[in-house]
This record gives C-alpha cells, sequence and structure tokens, in this order.
C-alpha cells in the first residue's frame, strides 16, 4: 500500500498541473513516466512517478498486462510511438525501449482508464486544476500556519530560553561570588590565622637566639613567651603526633637558648660564632617543621 504523502513544493504543484494538462489532451490514454519527463523538460533526477502515485484521485499506476502487451504490438508496428522513442536515433534502441516497457513505467488518467477513452471534456481538465489549486492553497496555509506556530510557540520559547539562559547566567555569576566569600572566609578561619601565628613564631625564634647570643636574659624571656602565644593559636591546627613532637624540639631550642644566654662574658665571646651556627641551624629546623606541617 502507497503512503500518501502532501505535495508541498511550488514545483511539483505545477509539475502536477502539467502532468494533468497531458493526461488529459493527449490522443494515446496509455502516458509513460519517461514520457512525461521528456515533454515536461524535467531532469533525470525529478521522481515524476512519485508525484502522481501520490495522487491517486487524480492518476491510475499500471495497466493490465495484456493491454499493455497489445500497446507495445502497436509501437513495434510503428504507430502512435511517444516522441521520447522517436527520437531515439538507433533503431534497435527504440525497439530495446519498447521492449523494456513494463506495468510499472505506465499511468493513465483517473478519467481516462478505458482503452480507447476519448480526450476529456474541459469541465474535467477544469476541476482537476480547482483541485490541484486547491492543494496549493492547503500548501500555503500549511507553511502560514507553521509560520504562526514558530510565532505564537517557538519564538516565546526561544524568549523564555534567553530568560532562563539570563537567570543561569546570574545564578551562575552568584555562585561564582559565594564561592568567592567562602574562600575568603576560609582564608580569613583557616589560612589566615596559621599565616599570621607561624611569622609570630619565626620572627620571635631569630630575635630569641640573638638575645640568648648577647647574653639578654630578660629580652630572651620576652621572646620566649611571644613563641609560646603564636605556638598556642598553631597548636589547634596539628594533629597530636606533630604537637608532641614540635614540643620535643621547641623545648630543645629554648633550654639552649636560656642556658647560652645564663653563660659569662667570657664563654659567650668564645663560643658565640659556635652557638649562633648552631642555634640558627636548629631555629630553620624548627620553623620548616612547623611549616610543612601547617601548609604543606
Amino acid at each position: 500500500m502507497n503512503t500518501r504523502t502532501p505535495i508541498s513544493r511550488t514545483d511539483d504543484l505545477d509539475v502536477l498541473s502539467g502532468i494533468w494538462i497531458l493526461s488529459c489532451n493527449d490522443d494515446n490514454p496509455i502516458m509513460t513516466y519517461r514520457g512525461i519527463a521528456h515533454r515536461l523538460g524535467l531532469s533525470d533526477e525529478y521522481d515524476v512517478k512519485a508525484v502522481v502515485k501520490n495522487r491517486p484521485e487524480l492518476f491510475r499506476h499500471g495497466i493490465l498486462k495484456s493491454r499493455l502487451n497489445i500497446w507495445k504490438d502497436q509501437l513495434r508496428s510503428g504507430k502512435n510511438r511517444p516522441s521520447w522513442i522517436v527520437e531515439i536515433r538507433d533503431k534497435a534502441a527504440q525497439e530495446k525501449a519498447i521492449d523494456d516497457l513494463g506495468r510499472d513505467d505506465i499511468f493513465r488518467n483517473q478519467f481516462r482508464a478505458q482503452e480507447a477513452a476519448p480526450r476529456c471534456d474541459v469541465e474535467i481538465i477544469d476541476w482537476g486544476l480547482q483541485h490541484i489549486d486547491r492543494l496549493r492553497k492547503a500548501a500555503a496555509e500549511e507553511k502560514e500556519s507553521k509560520s504562526r506556530k514558530w510565532t505564537s510557540i517557538i519564538i516565546p520559547l526561544a524568549s523564555l530560553l534567553v530568560a532562563a539562559a539570563s537567570i543561569a547566567g546570574s545564578v551562575g555569576i552568584q555562585w561564582v561570588s559565594i564561592k568567592e566569600q567562602a574562600d575568603l572566609k576560609r582564608y580569613e578561619v583557616g589560612f589566615k590565622p596559621k599565616q599570621e601565628a607561624y611569622v609570630a613564631f619565626a620572627n620571635a625564634t631569630w630575635s630569641a637566639l640573638n638575645y640568648a647570643s648577647d647574653g639578654e636574659q630578660a629580652n630572651l624571656r620576652k621572646q620566649i613567651a611571644l613563641m609560646d602565644t603564636a605556638f598556642f593559636s598553631i597548636e589547634p591546627f596539628l594533629s597530636q603526633e606533630v604537637r608532641q613532637s614540635f614540643r620535643e624540639k621547641y623545648g630543645e631550642f629554648i633550654t639552649s637558648c636560656d642556658e647560652y644566654a645564663k653563660k659569662g662574658n667570657e664563654v659567650r665571646e668564645r663560643d658565640g660564632q659556635k652557638f649562633l651556627a648552631q642555634a640558627q641551624e636548629d631555629s630553620e629546623k624548627l620553623r620548616n617543621f612547623l611549616y610543612s606541617s601547617l601548609f604543606n
């Protein structure tokens, strides 16, 4: 069973009108698809058969085999040969073209289906043309309907999508802003206290070893107090294992500085360079250990 689809393109409807007129007025009621394409100047790619089979109210596809054979015998005798066969120069090729004609290559006007049917009356021709014109109007209305659909549905939908995109963009901007605020808060709550405490501890460590080297015990104790305060700020960010290890290293450093600060001037002058070198090395190890524990 053929699936019927509407002809919506103007050129198809124009071709349909041409086929209708030729099938109504031709001397022979038996029409060939190849003959129609030849007479209307259609390209080889144009599917005349699809146009004809799509309008069963106008045309009848095929023919009885017995009637086809009679018609082919007439063509072989040279009677009423279609122009597309006549224009084949080689006689053998003409005969082959006739022999190759099959039932699927033939169609007839619905009003000239009988053998030796006369040409259609003017009323029939006019009815067919008006019918095709109605198809043309229906195609135009369908196109207009699609246009209205575009205007009434697609465009508002597009506007809605644009609005949604705008909202999404706004949400995205807000999300970025919230993320930035969260990062800032994370910095304020987490990184900044660690950074400030670490800097205070490192500065106090450096000052402590210098005061110890000079034997200034009072100033040394002040720096140790600053180191303790900085450590108390850092301690919540350290694991139990790290805190324990750090306290041991920190205690050794303080003890070393305190003991050296209590030594007499003569000893400190003699061993000053050695103490500073060792104290600086211990201080650097202490700071590196604390830094890696806090920021790595």
